[in-house]
């Protein structure tokens, strides 16, 4: 049986798995535009949290190529996040208590579509944005073997990981009966990072299976998404008593999922519920 590659090498591994595919996605003109940066996005985001597995030090070296990671990102964020509204509203038709907002659900869609083609009209696949998106991406990928990740350890992880269990914790305490949505925004950064980081060394064995964590981070991105829906209706320019009413229905809704959230979460990030993983080398 073969021995398993050092940490280092597992890690860089995964990270160029995942900007090569972000890669071969957005490079594909017959694929489905949407969802190549959704999956693309997901995929820096993973490298991202991943590179900060590691020391201080390990941290500050790699902060160049993180830079360029943000810079990615900021080229898919806007498109992915107009998309991801209109999949709320279509999560939101489909409820039977806005049953009778279908007309106005019906016109913010077509609104938040027409907003998004615009900024796809900024993008287009062969224009300069784009493809310095894929350009930077390919320099990425080939400078992979330079990035300082020798020595990584299974100490520096763990360590890495309790400082991000941390994080999440005080970031659940401070939005504990908060509702407002740039601080809940932040806080489920948080649990994101914890998240991913708990996947990758879940994979080599070294954190337990984490659903329930998964389970919390895609109901605070739905709380989100709900947030989005909710300040896109009031800048549609859709000023009619129904779409109002739909917005008032819409921020309901985010602040009893905000509620329902806190109490998963306080359920999971205590940092007396720390596991095993967390804990060992405290």
């Amino acid at each position: 049986m073969d021995a398993a590659p050092p940490l280092s090498e597992f890690l860089r591994a995964a990270c160029r798995d995942e900007l090569e595919r972000a890669l071969a996605l957005l490079s594909d003109p017959a694929g489905d535009r949407d969802g190549a940066v959704h999956e693309s996005r997901k995929a820096v985001r993973r490298v991202r949290a991943w590179l900060r597995l590691g020391d201080r030090h390990r941290r500050t070296a790699l902060a160049q190529v993180d830079i360029r990671l943000r810079a990615l990102r900021r080229t898919l964020g806007p498109l992915r996040d107009g998309a991801s509204r209109i999949e709320a509203l279509e999560r939101l038709r489909r409820r039977r208590e806005l049953r009778g907002q279908r007309l106005p659900l019906a016109a913010a869609r077509s609104r938040m579509q027409q907003l998004l083609e615009r900024r796809w009209a900024c993008r287009p696949r062969h224009g300069k944005v784009w493809q310095g998106l894929l350009r930077g991406l390919t320099e990425l990928v080939a400078s992979l073997p330079e990035w300082p990740l020798a020595g990584w350890s299974e100490v520096e992880a763990r360590s890495a990981l309790r400082r991000s269990f941390r994080r999440a914790c005080a970031g659940r305490e401070d939005c504990s009966a908060r509702i407002g949505a740039a601080r809940r925004h932040a806080w489920r950064g948080r649990v994101r990072i914890l998240w991913l980081q708990t996947q990758l060394l879940e994979r080599r064995g070294l954190a337990s299976e984490g659903a329930a964590l998964k389970r919390l981070v895609q109901s605070l991105g739905n709380e989100h998404d709900l947030a989005l829906v909710a300040r896109a209706l009031a800048g549609l320019g859709l000023a009619d008593a129904p779409t109002r009413k739909l917005r008032m229905l819409v921020q309901a809704q985010r602040r009893a999922l905000a509620t329902r959230n806190d109490a998963r979460a306080r359920n999971l990030l205590r940092r007396e519920l720390a596991p095993p993983e967390i804990v060992r080398g405290k």
